[in-house]
């Protein structure tokens, strides 16, 4: 599932009161993912078909014969070192595989000339036997193996029965915390992730989701970094959006507008003017929902039909109302 990242940003440095002037489209909330591990992003490579990247990589000293050692038990997904010695020849790494494996394919890895003893690996987030591995570089050669068992998923995730649409909430957790562990807000039914919002387990517990606007039925999902394996769902209703705006309803040219508004106040939400039957995402001026309702902005220069509109931070209109500039 490899989400890429969400990472919100404002349009603009939030400030108390924020009035832009001028067409454009509205302050966005680019995305982003979760993304797996650095070091298991690119295969360990042999013989002829080694990359040049790889074949440049610095080698260090033998440090002795081929040896591996592990804990014997680690958590699904979590981070574990490895003491190793061996050749460290030129690619030589250490990985690990599922019992009975012949061959490395995708699995977490480190090479030994870039790691010294002990090394890190992220378990993988499927429990049962494993062996860690002494690879040799040049012929993909097993040199030394010891097993591990990875234990079976243990954690929670507690956010609330249900939330309003579009606000922003807490969900607390508990887990491995492996690299690249995230929680995250899908529909329920949902067989992957794909780009909704999520965060990662490394900041911290609890951690904030933004609900989506869609009312319904969701889950809150943990998901290990290590294969992008969906460790723990827990239902959560969305419930409708209540959003409002109400100005004047006619002003004079470049007057200033004061316009209360109710809203889910999520990140990045504000009140804007628009032209009359523009599109979603259109602003001439606009202020954010994080400050006190009214705000008030300036009405165009242009006589002419426009609207108030209450715009959510992903460009959504959730509520409008008429506005007459004479």
């Amino acid at each position: 599932m490899i989400p890429s990242a969400i990472r919100r940003s404002a349009p603009l440095a939030v400030a108390v009161l924020v009035a832009a002037r001028g067409g454009g489209t509205a302050p966005a909330t680019p995305t982003a993912a979760p993304a797996t591990p650095a070091a298991a992003t690119v295969a360990p490579t042999t013989g002829a078909s080694a990359s040049a990247e790889v074949t440049s990589a610095p080698t260090n000293a033998s440090t002795g014969e081929p040896s591996v050692k592990a804990p014997a038990t680690v958590a699904v997904g979590a981070s574990f070192q490895v003491d190793w010695t061996g050749p460290n020849g030129d690619r030589d790494y250490v990985t690990i595989v599922r019992a009975g494996a012949t061959t490395w394919t995708t699995e977490p890895y480190f090479y030994t000339s870039a790691a010294a003893s002990p090394g890190t690996l992220a378990a993988p987030g499927a429990a049962g036997a494993f062996e860690v591995w002494y690879v040799r570089g040049v012929d993909d050669v097993v040199l030394a193996k010891t097993t591990v068992t990875v234990s079976s998923f243990a954690g929670t995730v507690d956010g609330p029965d249900s939330v309003p649409a579009g606000a922003e909430f807490q969900v607390a957790w508990t887990g491995p915390n492996g690299p690249g562990d995230y929680v995250t807000i899908v529909k329920a039914g949902t067989a992957k992730w794909t780009n909704e919002p999520y965060f990662y387990t490394s900041v911290g517990t609890p951690g904030t989701l933004l609900a989506p606007i869609e009312a319904g039925q969701f889950e809150l999902w943990y998901v290990s970094g290590s294969g992008d394996t969906l460790q723990l769902r827990t239902p959560i209703t969305v419930l409708p959006y209540s959003a409002s705006v109400d100005g004047p309803g006619q002003v004079a040219k470049g007057a200033p507008v004061s316009i209360a508004w109710t809203g889910p106040t999520g990140p990045g939400d504000y009140v804007a003017i628009a032209p009359a039957g523009s599109s979603e995402g259109t602003y001439l001026a606009y202020c954010y929902t994080n400050t006190p309702s009214p705000c008030i902005i300036d009405a165009p220069d242009d006589a002419g039909a426009y609207e108030v509109r209450y715009v959510t931070g992903q460009a959504k209109v959730l509520a409008a109302e008429p506005l007459l500039v004479e």
